[in-house]
């Protein structure tokens, strides 16, 4: 890696200022000067920040943010500097501060395995470099030890971007050589911090990046399983707020919403809290509007529609949405808003038993028959849920029941409801209505009463085709209902002729009772 020289600029002929600031004229004078070639001042260029822009610059043909590259503090390694410096009748002219020492994101000299300290700090840039200055100042210290530290070992990370620095994408065999320099060592540290700070750790830089680099350089499944760790909850379900990410998703929408060059790993982080966070149609996700639901919470249904959380929890978890065992708390609680929002959609259409009885025309024993006999079934069968009914069910069956029916004379007798009869022959409201479907009973109108209470069936024909149905039925074990046999024995009345004139006596009275 090219040096950058500390010889005074006075002696070129040329400004300081003019060379810091890179004007053309003053670099080819510099160049000239200092024999450089024209592929020898490329080299050194593209180690030092060229500007590109008011805060972007160019380094080893990558783009970088100004304040990656150019900080109040200078850095470097005191054993190169020293061992440049040792047994020199001139040292100042002999020590170079060399060019990755300028990126933020290099923290090892890879060549000592020693920390870069800081060598000096100056805010105005015309002090901060004047490089000859500052070295003359510290070179007693440098050559005394003072700047040393505690060597240490690179980790991937520092072996990796020294390569890719010095190297080039064709050296970088990670995933990582897919993307730019400055957003891959950005993620690794805010990513690396997160993890960090989830394990109760301090998160120091260099650390921080090396944790960070050990998932975002195997590329979007990395950085998937880091995200996973980040974003689960103590109840298994996701943290649905930035929580440890907030510092990288406070950079992400300020000052890099609009660096391209983040577009990559922008794409990977928005496609994951799209998959996991209940965002609603119009949110903001890393500076861009989310253009569609993705994910409901319990929390975040219920605002959207109104309805209880227990209620929907209920529901959901007949449905499938939910396995009966989830205890996530109810903002963890999560579902595909798609796949279930024909369930949101249903729930407050359902209704309660009375007004599915006015709706259809029915009694609660004429509704509870229709139940239990799966003629008429609800929505749901939690118990908690009080409206449990779909009216449209209701209705279709009425409609298709009312067009069997034929119209039946007030003082025609021998006629009854469904439920009246059910109970009087201890025959099944289902068996009774899917005989009436198959053309076996007729079935009347009552004039005068609408809906289910008024269809009737002859009590004759209903007995007349139990009777003929008898062998093939089981015998009845619905606890508290009684046989019209056994009725009779517990009415006292022992002879066959008795009973059946009660029965015929109970057929001539009116129909439609």
């Amino acid at each position: 890696m090219e040096p950058t020289s500390s010889a005074s600029p006075s002696d070129l002929g040329i400004t300081f200022r003019r060379i810091l600031e890179q004007y053309e004229e003053a670099v080819a004078i510099f160049a000239e000067r200092a024999g450089l070639s024209a592929t020898q001042l490329a080299e050194l260029l593209s180690w030092t920040d060229e500007r590109i822009g008011d805060v972007r610059m160019r380094f080893r043909k990558e783009v970088f943010v100004s304040r990656a590259l150019r900080n109040p503090i200078i850095r470097g390694c005191p054993h190169c500097m020293r061992e440049q410096a040792a047994d020199q009748p001139h040292p100042l002219r002999q020590i170079a501060l060399r060019g990755d020492w300028l990126c933020r994101g290099v923290d090892i000299c890879h060549r000592h395995h020693h920390p870069l300290v800081p060598l000096w700090s100056s805010a105005r840039p015309i002090e901060r470099d004047d490089i000859g200055a500052r070295l003359a100042e510290i070179l007693p210290d440098l050559r005394a030890g003072s700047f040393d530290c505690v060597r240490i070992d690179p980790t991937d990370y520092d072996l990796w971007l020294d390569k890719r620095l010095s190297q080039g994408t064709a050296a970088d065999d990670t995933w990582l050589a897919s993307q730019p320099v400055f957003p891959a060592i950005t993620l690794c540290e805010f990513i690396g911090a997160a993890l960090l700070r989830k394990r109760g750790e301090a998160p120091d830089d260099r650390r921080a990046k090396a944790t960070g680099f050990a998932f975002v350089s195997h590329g979007p499944d990395g950085i998937r399983a880091a995200l996973d760790i980040l974003m689960r909850s103590q109840d298994g379900g996701h943290i649905v707020t930035q929580g440890e990410m907030g510092p990288l998703f406070k950079h992400l929408k300020g000052i890099y919403l609009d660096e391209d060059a983040f577009a990559g790993f922008r794409g990977i982080l928005r496609d994951y809290f799209l998959e996991i966070w209940p965002l609603a149609l119009g949110d903001d996700l890393l500076g861009q509007a989310v253009t569609e639901r993705r994910v409901h919470s319990l929390t975040s249904a219920s605002k959207e529609t109104g309805i209880g959380p227990a209620v929907l929890d209920d529901f959901l978890t007949e449905a499938g949405a939910f396995a009966p065992s989830d205890a996530r708390a109810d903002a963890h609680k999560t579902f595909d808003a798609k796949a279930w929002q024909h369930v949101l959609d249903e729930i407050p259409t359902l209704v309660g038993p009375i007004a599915l009885r006015r709706a259809i025309g029915a009694t609660l024993a004429e509704l509870n028959g229709l139940k239990a006999d799966g003629v008429l079934v609800p929505r749901t069968n939690v118990a908690t849920i009080k409206s449990p009914w779909r009216l449209a069910d209701g209705q279709a069956l009425l409609e298709e029941w009312e067009a069997y029916a034929q119209p039946i004379a007030p003082e025609e007798p021998g006629w009854e409801t469904i439920q009246l009869v059910h109970k009087r022959l201890d025959l099944p409201v289902g068996e009774i209505i899917a005989a009436i479907r198959t053309g076996s009973l007729r079935l009347g109108q009552c004039p005068d009463v609408s809906g289910y209470h008024g269809l009737v069936v002859g009590i004759s024909e209903v007995a007349a085709f139990r009777a003929k149905a008898a062998p093939k039925r089981k015998p009845s074990t619905n606890e508290g209902e009684m046989t019209a046999a056994a009725f009779a024995r517990s009415a006292g009345i022992r002879g066959k002729g008795q009973f059946l004139a009660l029965i015929e006596g109970v057929t001539r009275l009116p129909c439609c009772f």
